[in-house]
């Protein structure tokens, strides 16, 4: 039986720029930052000799972690990660001010989606506003206004 909720992985182009990115996002270093190039990385993934540069942050107000990926060996080829594309993926963070996170996240080169924040007038979240973003890698950034 499964007992809970680890981590989000994103394999990305550049772990680097990446994590400076969400180290501005998250106001926090990575509690992890290390390339895993152990036996065991290999066998867990299937690739042989992989080499993975890796930065983990904790997302802040939850126990949820954010991996970030870089395949150092093999090397893959990006995907279309347009949202709209079978097998792509979000994250959802939620805030208390959508307005300065939607200002914020901009400022620090996300790209929104939408104009501004968008009021959901139907479902389980109704009366909340919302707002998606790109992240400098292509990644899709959610952001959720929980008031």
């Amino acid at each position: 039986m499964l007992t809970g909720f680890s981590h989000v992985g994103f394999t990305v182009a550049d772990v680097e720029a990446a994590t400076a990115f969400y180290r501005k996002v998250f106001d926090a270093e990575p509690e992890v930052r290390r390339v895993y190039d152990a036996p065991y990385t290999s066998e867990q993934i299937g690739y042989a000799d992989a080499r993975l540069d890796i930065a983990l942050f904790r997302i802040p107000g939850s126990d949820a972690l954010l991996e970030l990926i870089q395949y150092l060996n093999p090397v893959g080829v990006p995907v279309d990660l347009e949202t709209k594309n079978p097998g792509t993926a979000h994250v959802c963070l939620t805030t208390d001010d959508l307005d300065a996170e939607h200002a914020r996240l901009t400022g620090l080169g996300a790209a929104p989606r939408s104009a501004g924040p968008v009021r959901i007038t139907s479902g389980p979240n109704e009366g909340r506003r919302v707002a998606y973003f790109r992240d400098p890698q292509g990644l899709t950034l959610e952001v959720l206004e929980i008031r």
